[in-house]
């Protein structure tokens, strides 16, 4: 009789769990709890409940009275590995579930659930091992490739993480999550176009996912595509007013189409809702930079060196303000700070990211050999990605120096072919004569790139203007001048007056 009370209470707790209503069922579990006060089962659905109440601590009490009524049950000690992990408990965790595992070796959950407590303290090798594991446990376990690739993604071996994902979301084409870190990764590589593209694939699984909405805006922003961009981080704050982020990146957007005057009463905002991330101060530095404040400018930028003294782009903006104001000394005693803080990060991380912003710093310094060499040290460390090719590409032409960069485009189109932002560089380093004999071919790959057709047609301007006019938009300003250029080599004067 009480067997079956017992059975009558835990179906009703159940029913409760499916309405939404975990008070009462909890309460159904407890009553039946005390007509079978050993069995596991009733404190491990306890332990459950207690976890999505998010109440770790009292379901770590629930599992360790079932683990000790029922020693040799895997998912008990499981279970109590992961309310000790939501407690940060990492070291007791990794015990719960070395327990588990000893009794069911090929548990493919506990596997990914240990490598995820390794990698909470920082022990990312043996993270990757337990991945593994759970990978060779049940190839079709999605969570382990994603962690697998989230992983490798933080330790700067971005193309080898895309498989990974790839793999995660061909086992879970639903996991919105796993496609916006997708996207991240080619956005961390460069290629916005293709972020853009996977970004809005998460979106089309959650319209409100508020995270690859804005980092759509993100990746428009790279490609300094302003006007477009802001209406995502318009989006982003509508759906969540307290994403700081967003309401930094419209700010700044803003701040960059020359209207700082708009920007700063969101970069402030984001400011008020987030004080402690100095992106935030570097952001509202620079628009009081284009509203002429330079004082302020320096004064948010001390603050935001005070949250984060190794803040490299606060170094960076205090040293271009303090050029500004042609404090040459102290420009350059910033930057060497940038370089010094830089330099760990790179060494530590050993990312060609970070390599490349260091690049970057030196070269804007005007410490052009060492400049050029941190981008020689990308290339070393991140060979698998064509990023920093085409980044050290890009200086090598915006100093002239055309030989080394077509060599260097190559090699990063060995690695990536089918890279838009590498081909529309090779068309920089070639004379019309190339370009007219090649010209089928290169737009024939990206025939949907108008920056590529600009960038055609803005070499072609002095020697074919014909083919210049066909290829250049009629919007941007620059395309516009162009365009007056094509039509006087025309003798096209009315033309281009009305260009004008």
């Amino acid at each position: 009789m009480i067997e079956v009370d017992v059975i009558d209470l835990i179906e009703a707790g159940e029913a409760l769990i499916d309405q939404g209503n975990t008070g009462q069922a909890y309460s159904k579990f407890k009553e039946a709890l005390e007509l079978a006060p050993e069995d596991p089962q009733l404190y491990n659905r306890l332990g459950m409940l207690e976890m999505s109440r998010g109440q770790p601590a009292k379901a770590q009490s629930h599992f360790e009275e079932a683990c000790q009524l029922a020693p040799d049950v895997s998912r008990y000690h499981m279970r109590l590995g992961d309310s000790l992990q939501r407690l940060e408990k990492f070291e007791e965790a990794i015990q719960a579930y070395a327990r588990s595992l000893e009794l069911e070796p090929r548990n493919a959950p506990a596997w990914n659930n240990r490598g995820f407590a390794n990698f909470n303290i920082n022990r990312w090798d043996e993270a990757l091992r337990c991945y593994d594991e759970s990978m060779r446990s049940d190839p079709s376990y999605a969570v382990a490739w994603y962690n697998y690739g989230y992983t490798l993604q933080l330790s700067g071996r971005l193309n080898d993480s895309k498989d990974y994902y790839q793999r995660a979301i061909e086992l879970d084409p639903d996991d919105k999550i796993a496609w916006n870190n997708l996207a991240n990764v080619h956005y961390n590589q460069g290629s916005y176009e293709r972020s853009i593209e996977i970004y809005k694939k998460s979106i089309a699984l959650d319209e409100s996912y508020v995270i690859a909405i804005n980092n759509i805006g993100n990746a428009l922003d790279h490609l300094h595509r302003y006007e477009e961009s802001i209406p995502y981080h318009e989006k982003a704050i509508e759906f969540d007013p307290t994403f700081h982020y967003a309401w930094m990146a419209k700010g700044r957007a803003l701040t960059n189409l020359d209207r700082p005057e708009e920007g700063l009463e969101f970069i402030e905002t984001s400011l008020e809702l987030e004080d402690q991330d100095p992106d935030y101060h570097e952001a509202l530095a620079y628009c009081f930079v284009a509203l002429g404040l330079f004082d302020k400018a320096r004064q948010i930028l001390n603050l935001g060196l005070s949250v984060d003294g190794q803040h490299v782009p606060c170094w960076v903006a205090l040293g271009d303000v303090n050029l500004e104001l042609n404090n040459h000394v102290q420009a350059l005693q910033c930057y060497d700070e940038a370089v010094r803080a830089q330099d760990v990060l790179s060494r530590s991380r050993m990312r060609d990211l970070d390599w490349m912003e260091k690049g970057r710093i030196l070269l804007d310094a005007g410490v052009m050999h060492e400049g050029f060499r941190q981008y020689s040290n990308a290339i070393n460390v991140g060979s698998g990605s064509s990023q920093p090719y085409f980044k050290k590409a890009e200086l090598l032409i915006k100093n002239d120096l055309i030989d080394e960069a077509r060599e260097t485009i190559s090699r990063g189109l060995e690695v990536d072919p089918e890279s838009v932002t590498g081909t529309q560089l090779l068309v920089k380093t070639m004379d019309s004569g190339e370009i007219m004999d090649n010209l089928e071919n290169l737009i024939s790959r990206f025939p949907e790139s108008l920056q590529l057709k600009r960038i055609i047609g803005s070499k072609l301007v002095r020697d074919e203007p014909l083919k210049a006019l066909e290829l250049l938009g009629k919007e941007k300003w620059e395309d516009l001048i162009l365009r007056v250029q094509c039509h006087r080599s025309l003798s096209e004067n009315e033309k281009a007056l009305a260009a004008a």
